[in-house]
């Protein structure tokens, strides 16, 4: 009896898990969160922007005196409709902090968590927080097109 409910127990729980390739949606010029290998889409914008990986984190760990602050650098996937995709990288610390792609802006806000001493961070363990807005007059530090 037990090994005829399993099947229907394995249907039913993934019928009921949301997908997770599909991205969430978020505003232009509004922060938002980004764990490590998820994507979300521009609401309206049809843009999608995926957080592939942190390449590097040499910040300075809470509990540790270091000559300098260190940097994490993030790298970010966008698409917009059916453009070729581009890759982006930016940093916490040193400059880009910031790019443009097809008309808008990415802006990497913060990167957690914060190293600290003693602790490994798992790379699925990251989140980017994020602003996405339409490029001004000013420009970004990296263009990417």
């Amino acid at each position: 009896m037990t090994a005829a409910i399993l099947p229907f127990l394995f249907i039913l729980t993934s019928a009921l898990a949301p997908p997770a390739a599909v991205p969430a949606d978020v505003t232009l010029d509004r922060e938002f969160e980004l764990r490590s290998g998820r994507s979300v889409r521009i609401e309206g914008e049809r843009l999608t922007v995926t957080f592939n990986r942190v390449v590097e984190d040499s910040r300075c760990p809470q509990g540790v005196q270091c000559v300098w602050a260190g940097n994490a650098k993030v790298m970010l996937r966008l698409s917009k409709a059916r453009r070729r995709a581009s890759t982006m990288s930016l940093n916490t610390g040193l400059d880009p902090k910031q790019a443009a792609y097809r008309g808008y802006e990415v802006r990497l806000v913060k990167l957690d968590p914060y190293p600290k001493e003693g602790k490994t961070i798992r790379k699925r363990d990251y989140v980017a927080t994020l602003v996405v807005s339409r490029a001004g007059s000013g420009g970004a530090d990296n263009l990417i097109q």
